[in-house]
């Protein structure tokens, strides 16, 4: 007959369990320190790298990316609304000013030349006849001008002759008021013509004047197509390599098309482009490094900084201390380092993948066959040298690798190859 557990059996049974499972725990922690204590991690010496600590400078930089581009490039556009004909340079080749790069074809360019010559002429024309017929009119204004001159002369003389005859009684007063009537009249007709031969002068000034203003205007559409015709054979205004080329012979070009690139490969610059959270940093004469490969460096000055910024990106350009160096090349991709500050005589390390940027790091020092973990307090840095503010000694070997895998550890035991 089964009978009833009662409830202090129960809780014993439960209380022996917690404490068998609390047992285990213990039991189990307790290995895993044990392990912890008797076995030590360890590294092989070939799987690092050290650098020893030293007093010297550190220039702090930002770091940027550029690409090399000639200093001087020459961009030579269509002159006119043409087609290709034939090409005498290609890419990679030197030229001469005034070698012919590039020719096109210039026959409907000449015709158009043609008839504004045309045009011109005939406006010279009209000009020289113009002049004619209103110097023929200004002529014939001028001979009525002294036969009315001479008119009025004479009914002057009329009117004379007429007072005196009435003076003795040969004469009416009626004769007297009308030789003065006409005399009147002749003036009035005299001033008239007087007044037209100014107007007439006048006019032939301003006819002329605007037909030489049309002429010029069509002598200067003259000159600009011929100058544009001159350059239908495409050169160059210096010595340089052919960087680029519209080689497709026959193709029709619109007026402004670029043709050919230019460029002086003795004298190249940089183009730089920084995140814009280095925008208060950056500064026009600030110094920059540019890196071509992991050996070389070209020092450099920012000379100009765009004010707009595209994509989170700011444009810069770098002029080089040596611009003529034997490794740049157009298009080359380069590190650029902008220096925002320089110290002089501090405790510096070699920088390296142990470092992450933080103001405090752990770092291992070696001591003897182990590495040590030790915290350190880290200055202004570059890409070579981070300056070392507080927790190292100058003289003393630090890991420079990345030693994430170990980061929790106090010692490092060395092993030897």
């Amino acid at each position: 007959m089964d009978r009833t557990i009662s409830n202090a059996v129960k809780q014993k049974r439960k209380t022996g369990q917690i404490i068998r499972s609390v047992g285990i725990g213990i039991v189990f922690i307790a290995i895993i320190l044990s392990f912890r204590f008797f076995i030590k991690p360890a590294i092989q010496k070939n799987e690092f790298y050290t650098d020893s600590t030293e007093i010297g400078n550190v220039e702090a930089s930002i770091t940027a990316s550029g690409i090399v581009l000639p200093e001087f490039e020459e961009i030579i556009t269509s002159p006119i609304q043409s087609r290709i004909v034939k090409i005498n340079y290609n890419t990679g080749e030197k030229v001469k000013p005034g070698d012919p790069i590039l020719l096109l074809d210039t026959k409907i360019t000449e015709s158009s030349l043609e008839k504004l010559k045309d045009e011109l002429s005939m406006k010279k024309n009209n000009v020289n006849q113009l002049k004619l017929q209103l110097e023929k009119n200004l002529i014939d204004l001028k001979t009525q001008y002294e036969i009315r001159k001479l008119q009025v002369e004479n009914m002057e003389t009329e009117l004379e002759e007429e007072k005196y005859l009435d003076k003795i009684g040969g004469g009416t007063k009626e004769k007297i008021e009308k030789a003065e009537l006409n005399l009147k009249i002749s003036k009035l007709e005299l001033e008239q013509i007087r007044q037209s031969i100014e107007n007439q002068e006048k006019s032939i000034q301003a006819n002329v004047l605007g037909l030489n203003y049309e002429i010029s205007i069509q002598q200067k559409s003259v000159n600009e197509l011929q100058d544009k015709l001159n350059q239908s054979t495409i050169t160059t205004s210096k010595d340089g390599v052919v960087t680029w080329i519209n080689d497709q012979i026959g193709k029709n070009i619109n007026a402004g098309d670029e043709l050919v690139k230019v460029a002086n490969l003795q004298s190249y610059e940089v183009s730089g482009k920084i995140s814009d959270m280095y925008a208060e940093k950056l500064h026009i004469g600030s110094t920059v490094i540019v890196r071509i490969n992991e050996n070389t460096e070209v020092r450099g000055e920012v000379v100009s900084v765009s004010p707009a910024v595209s994509g989170n990106i700011i444009d810069f350009k770098i002029k080089l201390a040596k611009k003529d160096h034997e490794l740049l090349r157009p298009n080359l991709k380069v590190d650029v380092f902008v220096v925002t500050a320089f110290k002089e005589n501090v405790l510096r390390l070699k920088n390296g993948a142990f470092y992450k940027g933080a103001t405090k790091q752990n770092v291992f020092v070696v001591d003897g066959n182990k590495l040590v973990r030790r915290e350190v307090e880290f200055g202004e840095s570059n890409f070579n040298y981070v300056e070392i503010a507080k927790g190292l000694k100058e003289g003393e070997e630090v890991v420079v690798s990345d030693m994430t895998d170990y980061e929790r550890h106090e010692r490092i035991t060395v092993k030897s190859d």
